[in-house]
């Protein structure tokens, strides 16, 4: 992997590697974890967090990955604070809806299902389900 401070000034170095511990910080604060959790989720120790988000640290490439296989983090948002020329993708917050359906009570099921129901039927301008008759 190329590393990406490698042709900035040692100065500047330091303030990408701080701008991206933000960007991580802000993103873990948003899904709602702790470092500890959220370094678990990653197979990396809450140490790791801690560096990359006070800024001593970029980083690596398998950190990367798993952060955008768990999350759907745009790596290249993170890494530049630019984001291309991509529609949005959903996959994290499928992945927060199965879960919490999984640990809702069975009223809550209903109510995600119901929920859910409409909210599919909204792009097609018919209900998602028709009842039987």
């Amino acid at each position: 992997m190329v590393s990406h401070t490698r042709n900035m000034t040692p100065d500047q170095a330091e303030a990408s590697k701080k701008v991206v511990g933000e960007r991580l910080k802000a993103t873990r604060l948003l899904i709602g974890l702790n470092q500890r959790d959220f370094a678990q989720r990653l197979g990396t120790s809450g140490a790791y967090i801690s560096c990359v988000e006070l800024g001593h640290s970029m980083p690596g490439g398998r950190f990367l990955r798993c952060l955008h296989r768990e999350f759907d983090i745009n790596i290249n948002w993170l890494l530049s604070g630019k984001e291309p020329d991509l529609p949005p993708r959903y996959g994290f917050h499928i992945k927060t809806l199965i879960t919490d359906y999984a640990h809702a009570s069975a009223s809550g099921k209903m109510l995600l299902m119901a929920v859910s129901s409409y909210l599919a039927g909204q792009g097609t301008g018919m209900p998602a389900a028709v009842p039987a008759a």
